[in-house]
């Protein structure tokens, strides 16, 4: 979606004044300064102010003295995909889109391309909660592993409130072991401001197949968790960088070194080659933390049981581009006795 410019221009003999009025009642927070021929001749945003007046400039000085004389802009008739890569690598949130003859069409604004509104985001975070967890026996004997308590909260809110303050209201918790116990904490969502349906599993479909369960009707991106990751990503970051990427699955992926405490032997035909003493493999694994597009959904069978690297073999097998966004964030895969005990120790408030 681009807006109207027409709100944001201002000739060049305009003072400074004028310009920070457009910025601070435009919804694009940028001034674009154009010439007696209406073309762009540069734009002004917040810190070409700041730097204006510590120079020596008034709120009267005309804008021309001020503006940046080279912004950056794209085609006027640049696919959403382009631009949202464009402001990815750049790290922008609004660029204005100009004819060959230097002429706006329109300004095109990071948050209206997503659809979000008043920070929120449009995606809808489907939770896989049904596992047993059956390694963190014999906690996990009456409860289901996402309820298991951390700094005094279940694991499944801590995942709900990182979500919750990066701008996602709209989620699924796939259940079944012990289901209703979650569906009795978490109710609809209400109270912790956000809105949760359940997708109830009556048999184990793998840490995919549940997602053939969802009523049809998305049209962003899908965000899949695991019920037992803790992480501090920026999902917001997550779903841009899928988006920008035009892909049909993105895989959230960790940095896993692996240290042989032993010489490994090297060897050819019997004969021995060499020996490395104590080697270490650097790998990244998946994080269990992805994004999909809406067409995915489709190739997910009903009511079969379907794990996701499956899932992700037929999209590769079908020629899809799938993206791997490599995390550098707190991350930990509540599992085993001794995660849970790391989580407790690292794991910090995401909100």
């Amino acid at each position: 979606m681009l807006l109207d410019a027409t709100r944001n221009m201002l000739p060049e003999q305009a003072p400074v004044l004028q310009a920070l009025r457009i910025l601070d009642q435009a919804q694009a927070k940028i001034a674009l300064v154009v010439n007696a021929q209406g073309k762009l001749s540069g734009c002004v945003v917040d810190g070409d102010v700041r730097r204006g007046l510590l120079h020596g400039h008034s709120l009267e000085t005309p804008v021309s003295q001020i503006m940046h004389r080279q912004p950056y802009v794209l085609p006027a008739h640049s696919s959403r995909q382009k631009i949202l890569h464009a402001m990815q690598v750049l790290e922008i949130k609004q660029v204005p889109l100009v004819t060959p003859e230097g002429l706006v069409t329109g300004i095109a604004v990071h948050d209206l391309l997503l659809g979000l509104q008043h920070g929120e985001r449009p995606n809808h975070v489907v939770v896989m909660a049904g596992g047993k967890g059956k390694r963190l026996l014999p906690i996990t004997q009456d409860l289901p592993k996402p309820m298991v308590q951390l700094g005094g909260k279940p694991i499944l809110e801590w995942i709900l409130l990182r979500l919750r303050h990066h701008g996602f209201r709209e989620f699924s918790f796939a259940i079944n072991y012990l289901g209703h116990v979650i569906e009795d904490y978490f109710g609809d969502g209400t109270a912790f401001g956000c809105r949760i349906r359940y997708v109830r599993e009556k048999d184990f479909l793998g840490t995919a197949g549940a997602l053939s369960l969802l009523p049809p009707g998305d049209t962003h991106p899908l965000v899949v968790t695991n019920g037992d990751i803790l992480s501090g990503i920026d999902f917001g970051h997550l779903v841009d960088f899928h988006a920008a990427g035009g892909r049909s699955a993105t895989v959230c992926a960790r940095a896993h070194r692996v240290e042989v405490p032993y010489g490994v032997i090297e060897m050819h035909a019997g004969c021995l080659q060499g020996i490395v003493e104590k080697p270490v493999y650097d790998n990244l694994i998946s994080a269990g933390i992805y994004v999909l597009s809406p067409q995915v959904l489709a190739r997910i069978p009903k009511d079969q049981v379907l794990d996701m690297p499956d899932l992700l073999r037929s999209l590769i097998n079908a020629h899809h581009a799938i993206g791997v966004f490599v995390l550098e964030d707190e991350w930990v895969d509540v599992g085993r006795h001794d995660d849970l005990e790391r989580a407790k120790r690292n794991f910090t408030d995401p909100g």
